[in-house]
């Protein structure tokens, strides 16, 4: 008797655990344990501070389920730490394959024969490995690949690329893939020159073609402008995408912010009409010949300002216009401050402690409004409005360090200007724009922690090549400003918007450090946009319509940095997308109608939720696209779905089937 209720409890209990068993393995869904390799170059520095390019071998492993750790390994050690860039291929990988970053574990292992320094310029295709392994596509060896990954997936420029080719060659590369606009690279090589009986050295630069010195070496030199295009030639094609359909989108969001527009418009040019009349009430009382002359200067940008945003707005483009306004406003309050300034000597300070309050009270208010869960359109409108209120409070420090009164007025004025517009997208917060994506503190704190280790992985990597190459210093001090601010801001929604705006200008840096045209670079910067805003489809926040349409300014650096700053932002939208969609639907869908497609018979077809789609087709070899969709589809696990979970599904339910017959022999007994 005690034989028969103790089989029945263990009966009982089987059938509870094979009950567990299945349900996890049909919530996960998608299985993975892939391993995949790929040849890395670099440069390594001699003692005599000439460089050597110098291959490695990437070795990335992606087991999924998993928890979001990313696992590096590094022999010997890299002078520069790859946690931060590793992390970043790991969550753009995962962008790609639609899942969500904290349901795989990543690990990556770097193998070198001698130290190696810009690490970080093999990021780039760490993401590529990263998610051929998601994908369960195949890589093609022969190809490799240097460059930056940044979080938007768009590949940032690197240094010693011509030193890298004749690495990449001597371990028989067919393909090397570089930056979008580094198909030249500069080396310095020390010549001799007879003077008389004495020969003098001397280092002279000199360009290299890429394409050509590759062609000689057996190698097609490639450039891409991000991940996905790289991801397309190391699998040989398989894998591809497709772009659009997001523009009604953006033309609803952008006519529903007219009439926002149209009043901060007015309540600029109403601010500008107020800041001149005081200004010149007070003009008469200052002789000052070179005030005058500054005056004078100051009025004719104002003018220049003002005719440019009348044309803008008789366009129809009113950000545009209201950005042209804000240049206004700033020179209206320049002539007014100095004005002040120069007949009350103690109103700079006065008036900058009054103004630093306001700011800091600002931005404690807007903060508050992140520490709870908003959609992506309100978090867009927070990211915007604390940038900017930053970027006031910046200029307000610089006005208070620098004695020449015409640049402390001036960037007195830049700090209320700025400060002025932060108020319009602190509006914004209230524009009610539908979307699904509700994020939660937790994801902005992941988020935030991420991008300013990024910073700093960068940051370190600008600093290693510093003494061989010219920083542009303007540029970079402004990434540095920022990146010093991240590290003591209190509050992750500071951090992440700190922490994006220095990044896009360490992006401008390394343009300019190893770029010798950065045109190519807005070329790339639109493509990588073009793809994330077909990938977020509806779920498009209220900054994108107006960022892109300042992406069209005239000024070349404005127009990069803006871009840059718009791609990292999609960025973080789509990532914070993908994480709200994997807590509330399935992550893979599937079904099993034949379908043809350009002749190609179609027998599976897994659906990762809204944009991702692998086919897989019957021939020889197998064969599978990447394909992005515009229409979401939201569908439950059908009968077919990866083999792996088909395997143990099929398992645990014969399983099943044995237990519950045992049971009710038992029951019956």
């Amino acid at each position: 008797m005690d034989f028969y209720r103790w089989a029945k409890v263990f009966s009982i209990l089987f059938l509870l655990t094979l009950a567990i068993g299945l349900y996890t393995t049909l919530s996960q869904g998608y299985i993975v344990d892939e391993s995949r390799h790929v040849t890395i170059v670099a440069v390594s520095q001699l003692s005599n501070g000439s460089y050597i390019g110098v291959a490695a071998d990437l070795y990335v492993r992606v087991a999924c389920p998993g928890q979001g750790h990313v696992y590096v390994e590094t022999y010997p050690l890299a002078e520069i730490d790859l946690q931060a860039s590793t992390r970043i291929a790991a969550i753009v990988a995962s962008s790609i394959a639609n899942m969500s970053f904290s349901s795989c574990d990543f690990f990556a292992s770097v193998k070198s024969d001698s130290p190696i320094i810009g690490g970080p310029s093999a990021s780039g295709v760490t993401a590529v490995a990263f998610a051929s392994a998601l994908l369960k596509l195949p890589l093609n060896e022969s190809v490799v690949m240097t460059g930056m990954i940044m979080p938007d997936g768009s590949i940032g420029p690197v240094g010693g690329i011509y030193y890298k080719l004749g690495a990449a060659a001597s371990r028989g590369a067919k393909i090397f893939l570089v930056p979008y606009g580094q198909t030249t690279d500069v080396i310095y090589k020390v010549v001799a020159q007879r003077v008389g009986p004495l020969i003098m050295y001397r280092t002279v630069a000199q360009t290299v073609d890429l394409v050509s010195y590759g062609a000689r070496l057996g190698v097609v030199v490639k450039p891409v402008a991000n991940v996905y295009e790289a991801l397309n030639i190391f699998t040989n094609g398989l894998f591809s995408y497709v772009v659009g359909g997001y523009e009604k989108r953006i033309d609803e969001i952008y006519n529903s912010m007219k009439p926002f527009l149209a009043n901060m418009i007015s309540s600029i040019k109403t601010e500008i009409s107020k800041a001149v009349n005081e200004s010149k009430s007070l003009e008469s009382k200052v002789q000052n010949y070179y005030v005058r002359q500054l005056l004078s200067s100051i009025d004719n940008n104002l003018k220049t300002y003002m005719s440019n945003g009348s044309k803008f707005e008789s366009q129809n483009q009113l950000y545009l216009a209201a950005s042209s306004y804000f240049q206004a406003l700033i020179y209206a309050y320049w002539r007014l401050y100095l004005l002040r300034t120069v007949l009350n000597k103690s109103y700079l300070q006065d008036f900058a402690s009054s103004l630093r309050s306001q700011i800091l009270r600002d931005i404690a208010n807007v903060v508050s409004m992140s520490k709870t869960t908003v959609d992506l359109s309100k978090l867009s409108a927070i990211i915007n409005t604390v940038d900017r209120l930053y970027e006031a409070y910046i200029y307000l420090n610089r006005s208070l360090s620098t004695s020449y009164i015409d640049m402390s007025t001036q960037y007195l004025a830049i700090a209320s200007a700025r400060l002025y517009t932060a108020m319009f997208w602190k509006s914004l917060v209230n524009v009610n724009i539908p979307t699904n994506v509700f994020v939660e503190p937790s994801n902005i704190e992941s988020l935030a922690t991420t991008i300013s280790a990024l910073a700093q992985n960068i940051y370190s990597y600008i600093i290693a090549f510093s003494s061989s190459v010219s920083i542009p210093q303007n540029i970079f001090s402004e990434a540095q400003t920022r990146y010093s601010l991240a590290s003591y801001a209190n509050t992750s929604i500071e951090r992440m918007a700190l922490g994006i705006s220095s990044i896009s200008y360490m992006y401008l840096t390394l343009l300019s450090m190893f770029m010798e045209n950065i045109t190519s670079s807005l070329e790339a910067l639109n493509k990588t946009i073009d793809i994330l805003l077909t990938q977020l489809d509806g779920n498009i926040p209220v900054d994108v319509p107006l960022l892109l349409e300042l992406g069209t300014s005239a000024d070349i650096n404005t127009r990069i940095y803006g871009l840059a700053q718009l791609s990292m932002l999609l960025s973080m939208y789509r990532m914070l997308e993908i994480e709200t969609l994997a807590k509330t639907t399935q992550y893979i869908t599937t079904t099993t109608s034949p379908k043809t497609l350009t002749g190609i018979t179609i027998t599976n077809i897994v659906t990762l939720i809204k944009t991702v789609t692998i086919v897989k087709t019957e021939t020889a070899t197998a064969t599978y696209t990447y394909t992005q969709t515009v229409t979401p589809t939201l569908q439950t696990i059908a009968s077919k779905a990866p083999q792996g979970v088909n395997i143990m599904v099929f398992v645990l339910i014969l399983l099943a089937i044995i237990a519950i017959a045992i049971a009710i022999k038992f029951i019956k007994t």
